[in-house]
């Protein structure tokens, strides 16, 4: 959307961001939806395993987070921006995590420096993601799946 917020002048760009706990659960349930499945012909089996294993782990923690946080927004309303972060954080997360995992044993040529990075910053933020879960599950007291 673009256009001064007072409908004069010069052209800005106004964002238009999600704005409620609701919003933040539709956006942890998409990013469930379109986790990636694991498939590289030319990657080995335990890179393809662990991928597999990583993307289900998100999968259950954005399902999970997702519905329970559209049924808190059903009880409680839309929440403050302190309420819904984090759930928009953990959906941002899991995205990133699974693009990282796209290109993680694919390349036209073998770098194995490169797979090393890729790994270890899925590591560090795979971490991040498991403090988010954790952090929503207690926000909503209820269970969710926590390790990434």
């Amino acid at each position: 959307m673009s256009g001064r917020a007072d409908g004069a002048g010069t052209d800005t760009l106004v964002a238009v961001m999600n704005t409620s706990m609701d919003d933040a659960g539709r956006c942890l349930l998409s990013v469930a939806w379109n986790i990636r499945s694991s498939f590289s012909r030319d990657a080995p089996n335990s890179v393809v395993d662990r991928q597999e294993r990583i993307r289900e782990n998100l999968r259950d923690v954005c399902r999970s987070a997702g519905h329970g946080a559209c049924a808190w927004a059903g009880r409680h309303g839309p929440g403050t921006e302190a309420d819904y972060l984090p759930f928009l954080r953990l959906a941002d997360l899991a995205y990133e995590i699974d693009t990282l995992l796209a290109l993680v044993g694919r390349s036209l040529v073998p770098d194995p420096e490169r797979e090393a990075r890729r790994w270890a910053e899925i590591d560090v933020l795979v971490t991040r993601a498991d403090v988010l879960a954790e952090g929503t599950a207690v926000f909503l007291r209820e269970p969710v799946a926590v390790t990434c």
